[in-house]
Order: C-alpha cells, then structure tokens, then sequence
C-alpha cells in the first residue's frame, strides 16, 4: 500500500544533557535541575530580611517552603551527591541538651537573631497533676556549638511538655501549617505537640521606627535554620563552588538520538 500513514516525525523524543567541567561528569536533565535549584533556592532563603516588622511574618513563612526544600527533603544533601563538597558541610549554633524532657516543661531553644540583637526563649514549667514539680533546671545549652548540618537539624529546638521538636520538623511545620501548604491534618506528634503550646510561645518584637509585630517562637526557630545557613563558612563556599559548576554547563544530546522518518520540505495541509 503506497500510501500507508507516514511516520511520526521523531521515533522518539530525546531529552538533553548536561555537560559539567571539572569535575568533568554528564548529568540528566532532572540531576542538573536539582544543582541548579539548589544554588537558586540556597541563595533565595539566605538574602538579607526585609526591614518592614509588619512584613516580617509572611517573609518567614515563604522562606520555611524553600528551607522545607532544602532541608528536611534533602535537596543540599542530595546535591552534595552530585558533587561532593570538599569539606563537611557544618553550623555554628546554639543547641539544647534536654533529655529525658520533663513532662511538664515548656521550653524553646532561644538566642534568636533579631536587627543584631539576641531574642530570649521561652522556659516555662506549668502544674500537671501527678507530676512533681522541678527542684532545678534539667536543661543546658552549648552556645557556638560547632557541628555538623545534620547534627543541627537533629538537634532539639522546642521540648513541649514531654514531647520532643527538632529543627528539621520545626521547618516543616511552618511550611506545611502556615505557608503554602496548609492542612488543617495534624498527623505527627510533633506537629500536634506545637499546636498545643503555640499560644504559650510568641513574643512581641518593637523596632527602632516603634513598629511592633507578635512573632512565635516557632517562627524564630526558622529565622535561627536561615543564619545557621548564612554564617556557615563550609555550606556558604560548597554552594559557590556547586554554582560554578553548574555555570559551566553544557547542553548535549545522546549519541543514539535519531530522528527517522523525516519529509522535507513540510508541507503544511
């Protein structure tokens, strides 16, 4: 039959590649996205913080998705696959040591950057029946503790009553309950152990123009993700070196990429 249906004009589509110079590597579309997002989001969540107080809030609660990102989905983890930074990826921050968590206490990790100022944080023990109350404070902390970026985000950021809060899900939460993707589903302990203790845990901040905006400290924890990332000298030059690498790139296209059944000049109908 001559005139059988002609084929499509591509057998397939090819999608491109990405060649990256030293290191020398071929990365997929999808690897290459992830390096470059990661730079961009890295770069994004670390600018300097609006000066307008009243803006404030909303300005966390945007950058809590990108940390979510980042962060707690790994996408600065799974980028160091791609290229492995030349040294271990660490914070210099305040950490919390409260363990067992009494059943009682209340209690946020503090020393919150503010306009150069530190914030305090919440400690607060409240009577529960059949709960003795404390002879002295349980917890401590290491200011400037020098440790690793998973170490950080492990690390204990809110004990409410009994019920541990680290970082990594302190930034979900925000991004998940506050930002853009609100549920009114609380799933997880942590998420439920946050909700009980919010009213308990905000602080009003006044600026120098006498701007004054209630904050929560769950918030602040976020601020605090941001600066450990923006201080952090080893993550600070891994995502100058992923960035020009990733500028180096250039596109490619297999060697097996064909395009078979091809009638030139196309004639449109």
């Amino acid at each position: 039959m001559g005139n059988s249906a002609k084929p499509p004009l591509f057998s397939y589509l090819v999608k491109p590649q990405f060649r990256l110079k030293s290191p020398d590597r071929i990365l997929t579309e999808t690897d290459f996205d992830l390096a470059r997002i990661t730079v961009e989001d890295f770069r994004f969540v670390t600018r300097g913080m609006t000066e307008n107080l009243a803006e404030v809030p909303a300005e966390i609660r945007v950058r809590s998705t990108i940390l979510r990102r980042l962060l707690s989905e790994q996408d600065l983890f799974n980028a160091g696959r791609l290229l492995p930074p030349s040294t271990e990826l660490r914070v210099c921050a305040r950490m919390l040591d409260f363990n067992p968590i009494h059943p009682a206490v209340l209690l946020t990790c503090g020393n919150y950057p503010w306009a150069g100022d530190r914030l305090e944080g919440v400690a607060a023990e409240f009577l529960m029946k059949g709960v003795p109350p404390l002879a002295e404070a349980i917890w401590s902390y290491r200011d400037n503790a020098d440790v690793s970026l998973s170490e950080y985000l492990d690390g204990l950021a809110i004990a409410v009553l009994g019920t541990p809060v680290r970082r990594r899900e302190v930034i979900k939460y925000v991004a998940d309950k506050k930002a853009a993707h609100v549920s009114d589903r609380r799933k997880h302990v942590s998420e439920q152990a946050i909700d009980r203790a919010w009213s308990h845990m905000s602080i009003t901040i006044v600026s120098s123009r006498k701007e004054q905006v209630q904050l929560n400290h769950v918030y602040l924890e976020v601020l605090a993700a941001i600066e450990a990332l923006r201080s952090s000298p080893s993550i600070n030059r891994y995502i100058d070196e992923l960035g020009k690498w990733v500028a180096s790139a250039e596109i490619v296209y297999p060697d097996s990429a064909k395009a078979v059944g091809v009638s030139l000049p196309l004639e449109p109908r």
